[in-house]
């Protein structure tokens, strides 16, 4: 409102042209009209200043309210119409032509826009703005030699040489004079070597016209000057990493995550490199900055994880050490999930963890949280079952594998193996029949993945019971059928179930033909062979056998006890 009533031009009631004193109601409808456009009411506002009109067509303040309230409705003809007139009946208000400007500029007219707003730059030829919308106009008209001459006279102006020497680069870039865009640019960084904005110019030049010598040593020239110019250094990294130089690609990567000015993807970019080549005194310090500028990103958070974990499994790294690297990954993981819960992922990660390392109890509960959070998930049920059945809460493991099983989707690996969880639950609870059937399901799944240790676990589940031996050896004959080579632990199991049997030569001839490089596994063999003379009678050859066995697995104490006895002993 108080944008329009200056436009009225002075602080003095509202008179026309030939200074003759506005009607009462004239005055009234004006003001009622403004009113009305203030609280929105813009079609009553129209009338109002309409009636002004009918009693002074030539007052450019009713115009100009009439083109404001138009544009307030999206009406942009008539608005630019309104205005037009008010321009014209005053055409020393340069708040009408300033508003004429901007409507020229949007509506795509912008040479008309362009010479607007350099007749209002000679109204007001300090107002910076409007040089720099008078520059862009004629930029967008094409209109370069105007856009050229309005530079001249903001430097002018301003005296800033940099500022317009840049912009007279880029327009000349537009025109397509690039040795003059080129000359310009140098003459400058020979007055002012160490300007970053030159530096930078230069380098975005040099680059765009595919000169990339040029821009890599500008690029170096601009590093130097701003060591904190995080974009510059990650480019800078990855030409030394093309041109196979490792040191130097390490050093400006470092320094890029050191600059604190790059965003989280860049970072982790970045970080991944010093992972690469192993660079250990970078990569502790940049863990430091990442940990400190990305406090509340989940996603640095959990690759920060990631690194610890793969840290956790790497080989000739001490037990101390790779216990610690696994608990900070851990930490890190659960950072990320204090951020964002919904990051199924971590808790993936989380509980495969744990799984790993046998944590049972830490195992059931994060399996426990996941469930509640992801209802519809399988894996953390899965997880969860195998969990609570090491916990030996059996009637627990059956909830959750059922759960389990309802929520798998098209997922064969994880339905045989919930399927086995459902029977250990029932093996465990001593209901040997129900395990078995539910154990048979999800080997005749057939998955590769889930094959070969679902019949090996239900084999040894019927040898441990003493329970279908006979079914226990068909499970295993039938695996040892796809196995190439075949796996010596399958043909140990099944020797152990001809043995429980009195079915010694069976088993001689399984382990006659066993080799292994193993010392455990060739141990096994021999303490087997061994079991089978001992119960023909010929001890003396049984203790031999023993006796090798022990050489190759020296802490077997059922071994030193059969030695000491001098025959098989349970």
């Amino acid at each position: 409102m108080i944008l329009i009533l200056c436009a009225c031009k002075e602080p003095r009631s509202i008179i026309d042209n030939d200074n003759s004193q506005k009607s009462k109601a004239f005055i009234t409808a004006f003001h009622e009209g403004l009113r009305l456009k203030l609280q929105g009411n813009y079609n009553k506002a129209i009338e109002r200043f309409e009636f002004c009109l009918q009693e002074e067509p030539r007052d450019d303040a009713s115009h100009f309210a009439m083109a404001q309230t138009f544009l307030l409705l999206g009406d942009l003809a008539q608005a630019e119409a309104y205005t037009i007139s008010a321009v014209e009946l005053d055409k020393d208000n340069v708040f009408y032509q300033v508003e004429l400007a901007y409507m020229l500029r949007n509506k795509g007219a912008f040479e008309e826009s362009g010479a607007l707003f350099e007749t209002i730059i000679s109204s007001r030829p300090r107002e910076i703005e409007y040089y720099l919308l008078a520059i862009d106009s004629y930029r967008k008209a094409r209109n370069f030699n105007a856009a050229i001459g309005i530079v001249d006279r903001l430097e002018d102006l301003k005296g800033n040489v940099v500022e317009s020497a840049l912009r007279r680069h880029s327009i000349y870039v537009e025109m397509g004079k690039l040795k003059e865009a080129e000359k310009g640019l140098l003459q400058l960084h020979d007055q002012l070597p160490k300007n970053p904005m030159i530096l930078a110019t230069l380098v975005d030049f040099y680059f765009q016209q595919g000169l990339e010598n040029k821009g890599i040593q500008n690029l170096k020239l601009l590093v130097d000057v701003d060591p904190q110019n995080g974009i510059g250094n990650l480019m800078l990294g990855e030409y030394a990493y093309q041109q196979g130089n490792t040191e130097i690609a390490s050093k400006y990567f470092y320094q890029a995550i050191q600059s604190q000015n790059i965003s989280s993807n860049e970072s982790l970019n970045a970080f991944e490199y010093l992972v690469f080549v192993n660079d250990t005194l970078k990569i502790n310090n940049s863990i430091e900055i990442l940990e400190d500028v990305f406090v509340d990103n989940d996603t640095v958070l959990s690759a920060l994880g990631d690194y610890y974990f793969q840290h956790s499994i790497k080989a000739g790294t001490s037990k101390t050490l790779r216990n610690r690297a696994l608990k900070m990954g851990i930490d890190q993981y659960n950072k990320a999930l204090e951020l964002n819960p919904n990051r199924f992922d971590l808790w993936q990660k989380l509980l495969y963890f744990y799984y790993d390392a046998k944590r049972w109890e830490v195992l059931r509960k994060t399996a426990e949280q996941t469930v509640r959070i992801f209802p519809l998930k399988p894996e953390p049920f899965y997880l969860g079952a195998v969990a609570l059945n090491q916990l030996n809460e059996y009637a627990l493991a059956e909830s959750f594998a059922r759960q389990g099983l309802m929520a798998v989707v098209d997922d064969r690996v994880l339905e045989s193996d919930l399927l086995g969880q459902l029977g250990e639950s029932f093996f465990s609870k001593g209901a040997l029949k129900q395990g078995m059937v539910y154990y048979l399901q999800a080997i005749e799944i057939g998955e590769k993945a889930t094959y070969d240790y679902l019949s090996f676990n239900l084999s040894l589940r019927l040898y441990e019971n003493k329970y279908e031996l006979n079914k226990a050896i068909k499970i295993l004959d039938d695996a040892l059928l796809k196995q190439n080579p075949k796996q010596v632990t399958f043909e140990l199991l099944k020797a152990d179930l001809f043995f429980i049997q009195d079915r010694y030569n069976e088993v001689l001839e399984v382990l006659s033909v066993l080799e292994s490089d193993d010392p455990f596994l060739s141990s096994g063999i021999l303490e087997r062979t061994g079991d089978v003379m001992s119960m023909l009678k010929n001890n003396a050859e049984a203790v031999i056998l023993w006796e090798k066995a022990l050489n190759l697995d020296k802490g077997s104490l059922s071994l030193k006890k059969k030695i000491k006895m001098g025959g098989y002993v349970e």
